[in-house]
């Protein structure tokens, strides 16, 4: 049997992000997005991140390989070509893929006391 598994969209928004600093707990505080490629082919993605006041970092490069899923920390360099988006700074992100894809972001808060969790998924743009 034959069917497509190429699910998603190839263009994602994501307006609220912000890095939280470090926490009272042993967890860290931190965003990601999660990618899923459902197809066969691999996925060329280029992220920018969007702030209120300075220019957008363009283009960060990331792949995500076919029928797999690939999860970046945002407030881990090494994990998106040595950028590094500032904690507790508001910024906003467009995720553009070659292929179909499905992203979501996460924040995990310890900043309060205890642990609070945000996880929603990116707003797909139609063209």
């Amino acid at each position: 049997m034959s069917y497509s598994r190429n699910y998603g969209c190839k263009k994602w928004l994501i307006p609220d992000g912000h890095i939280p600093g470090p926490g009272s707990q042993d967890i860290l505080g931190h965003e990601a997005i999660c990618f899923v490629n459902s197809g066969v082919t691999d996925a060329k993605v280029k992220m920018t991140v969007y702030f209120e006041d300075k220019e957008p970092i363009r283009e960060i490069p990331l792949e995500v390989k076919a029928e797999r899923s690939l999860h970046v920390w945002l407030s881990k360099p090494e994990m998106m070509g040595g950028i590094a988006i500032p904690i507790e700074t508001p910024y906003s992100i467009l995720v553009e893929s070659s292929e179909k894809i499905v992203v979501q972001h996460t924040r995990v808060d310890t900043r309060l006391g205890n642990m609070a969790l945000l996880s929603v998924i990116g707003y797909p743009v139609e063209e």
